[in-house]
């Protein structure tokens, strides 16, 4: 199912201040709280409301495949600029494999964009 349709994003070009990114991937979408939807509402939970924080989805996708519409997306938006951090759950949500996730955070990096693992803080919240 995709639920980037039904989650409220708001795109990032054209924003001064710094913002939030919210990335979500899961390869299967289920009831069990490892879906896109509750990687989100954590991810909203640790920025804080009424944070605005940009919204990418990855629903359905592998964490081995670097070629993945969100994923674009979210790398294109970090070359831009306007981002301050990118909240995952864990970082196996960016990428399954240790070079494909070195690329992202090299990305990052060279961006000046943080990448926050929330799993940690949400088990013991």
């Amino acid at each position: 199912m995709n639920y980037s349709n039904r989650l409220r994003t708001w795109p990032i070009r054209g924003l001064r201040a710094r913002t939030d990114a919210i990335y979500a991937r899961s390869a299967v979408d289920d009831e069990a709280g490892t879906g896109c939807r509750a990687q989100v509402r954590e991810a909203l939970e640790f920025v804080g409301a009424p944070a605005r924080a940009a919204v990418y989805t990855d629903p359905g996708a592998s964490g081995l495949d670097a070629n993945r519409p969100a994923l674009r997306r979210l790398l294109a938006d970090v070359r831009l600029g306007g981002l301050r951090r990118v909240v995952v759950r864990d970082l196996a949500r960016p990428a399954r494999s240790a070079p494909l996730l070195e690329t992202i955070l090299g990305e990052l990096r060279a961006a000046g964009v943080e990448l926050v693992t929330i799993g940690e803080w949400n088990r013991h919240a």
